[in-house]
């Protein structure tokens, strides 16, 4: 079934942990860039910075989120970075290029993921955030190596130290986010038959009605070769699984033994019989994987959906 499980990326490791830089500023003292705590003793806690700002003649800008601004100078910052670690890479001029609108759009989102940090009131404290630096330092071998890597990868102090104050904020709001995703999930175990024509579809799901084997006609007729040699089998799935969101519905609409009505999706059209369906079913490793990934971009989508987002540049 593997043309059917979704292709999803690490949305928070691809979206906020490789770029997650804003003009959230990191506590410093006394000129230092050296994340300290404050003098009282007392664990100080940050709010992300989310104000509405006039700009400036000056200022340029590339994007407003809900009238945040993102400066030009900034962006190019960014671009900059993704090309160099690109180059690297030896990826096409081309392939290159592309990410500039990559840069833009990831840096909307983390500006969006700031933004809910704030509204849920979620702070993050000067010892999480220097244990976090002492770390980076202790993977790179040492201040030495690590301030190598920052020269590497055009990083100055305050830019480093304000993208692992933003990493902390989006994996407690990633957190969040999950909280209610659990280890059992309603799941249904369903088989399928996809044929080219509207027409195949109704005959051979008249043939199965009147008596057919539904895993021969799969194992004959089926385009979805994946499946097919095991009757169409899809196996065990929550919903979130599948691409192809109007098979799932179908599937789960079905009571067990149902053989469902003809779907259309973009590959086909589809006969569809649920077989069996769990309440309270154990998610395995990989698919409990999946479900956290499809509601993490299901969450970021409608994030993105209710914001009210300015381009100014192409």
């Amino acid at each position: 079934m593997y043309i059917y499980l979704k292709n999803f990326y690490l949305i928070f490791a691809s979206i906020i942990a490789c770029c997650l830089l804003s003009s959230c500023q990191f506590i410093t003292n006394g000129g230092s860039d050296d994340p300290v705590a404050d003098n009282s003793g007392e664990e100080q806690h940050i709010e992300p910075q989310v104000t509405n700002t006039v700009v400036a003649d000056d200022e340029l800008i590339v994007a407003t989120v809900n009238t945040v601004p993102i400066f030009e100078d900034r962006y190019e910052r960014e671009v900059l970075r993704y090309e160099t670690a690109l180059q690297k890479s030896e990826l096409s001029t081309a392939k290159i290029d592309t990410y500039s609108i990559d840069v833009l759009e990831q840096l909307i989102m983390s500006e969006l993921i700031i933004q809910t940090a704030h509204e849920q009131g979620i702070t993050v404290t000067n010892r999480q955030l220097e244990e976090a630096y002492a770390d980076s330092v202790s993977a790179r071998g040492g201040q030495t190596g690590f301030e190598q890597w920052l020269d590497e990868n055009i990083y100055t102090e305050v830019e480093f130290q304000a993208y692992l104050e933003e990493q902390l904020f989006a994996t407690k709001v990633r957190e969040l986010v999950l909280n209610d995703v659990g280890t059992h999930a309603e799941q249904v175990n369903a088989r399928h038959i996809v044929v080219a024509t509207r027409e195949q579809a109704e005959d051979l799901r008249s043939k199965i009605i009147s008596g057919a084997d539904f895993a021969t006609i799969a194992s004959l007729h089926s385009l979805d070769r994946s499946t097919s040699m095991n009757g169409g089998d899809l196996g065990w799935f929550p919903r979130g699984l599948l691409t192809m969101l109007a098979l799932e519905a179908e599937a789960f609409s079905l009571d067990p033994g149902q053989l469902g009505d003809i779907v259309e999706t973009e590959i086909g059209f589809h006969i569809i019989q649920t077989i069996d369906r769990n309440l309270e079913r154990e998610l395995t490793p990989n698919t409990a994987i999946v479900v956290r990934r499809t509601t993490l971009d299901r969450w970021l989508a409608d994030l993105r959906s209710q914001a009210v987002i300015e381009k100014f540049i192409q």
